[in-house]
């Protein structure tokens, strides 16, 4: 199993996950244990100050030695930043990015295997099965993409979901352009391929609502809408060139 060039990269940024991270990693441990295809595993913890590190340190030494990595930024940057180091450190030639919450069950990536081809370069999981969540979450959830489709003409149904798959290629292109470090660092991800006319397909996937999750909704909404305009900004100076 080449792990140097491996076919798939999972990165999975992580930020004060002690509580979850464990059934999570065993989750993932159990999937790449039954496949044929080389693999590797990132783990970018995002400053983490509980025992995340510690945790999965001890469990993939002992579950998957030799085919994982822990990056560690040394302050809490925001997912955007932990998932940015990640990609860029990634050495797949298809490189998924995955939430460690597990609201998107890691088997999913059989679903996404047989729909790879050369016509496209990014597959992103889109939330078109019904799921369960408070409906304060799916309204502003919602919202915050009708308002980015509107802002950045961005027409994807669906880009907020922490499952998606680039080709290194593809990942290359965008990541090291990417200048957001919050939550707004999805959309910012798509304007950029769109700009570079990268083909994006989106895969239907089974998604579970999740409690504890750290984000704020309304704060999330307001802020990630600033962020909008930000990217429309940054569009005009020509920083995405």
């Amino acid at each position: 199993m080449d792990v140097k060039n491996p076919f798939i990269s999972i990165v999975i940024p992580v930020y004060n996950e002690e509580n979850r991270i464990k059934s999570f990693l065993l989750s993932v441990v159990e999937y790449v244990s039954k496949k044929d295809f080389s693999y590797e595993i990132v783990i970018a913890n995002d400053g983490s100050v509980d025992r995340t590190v510690e945790i999965t340190e001890a469990l993939l030494k002992e579950r998957l030695p030799g085919k994982y990595r822990i990056l560690n930024l040394p302050v809490n940057r925001g997912k955007g930043a932990a998932l940015r180091a990640g990609m860029l450190e990634a050495r797949g030639d298809y490189i998924f990015f995955i939430d460690a919450d597990g609201s998107t069950s890691i088997m999913e990536i059989d679903n996404f295997i047989p729909r790879f081809s050369p016509e496209y370069d990014i597959y992103i999981a889109t939330r078109t099965i019904k799921h369960k969540a408070p409906f304060k979450r799916k309204f502003f959830g919602y919202g915050y993409i009708y308002l980015a489709k509107f802002l950045l003409q961005l027409n994807i149904s669906d880009f907020t979901c922490g499952f998606k798959c680039y080709t290194r290629k593809s990942a290359q292109a965008i990541f090291p352009r990417q200048r957001l470090n919050n939550w707004s660092f999805d959309a910012e991800d798509i304007f950029i391929a769109r700009k570079f006319g990268l083909k994006i397909k989106g895969i239907p996937v089974k998604w579970t609502h999740v409690g504890g999750s750290k984000v704020k909704v309304f704060k999330y909404v307001v802020v990630c809408a600033l962020d909008l305009l930000r990217i429309r900004y940054n569009r005009m100076k020509g920083r995405y060139n």
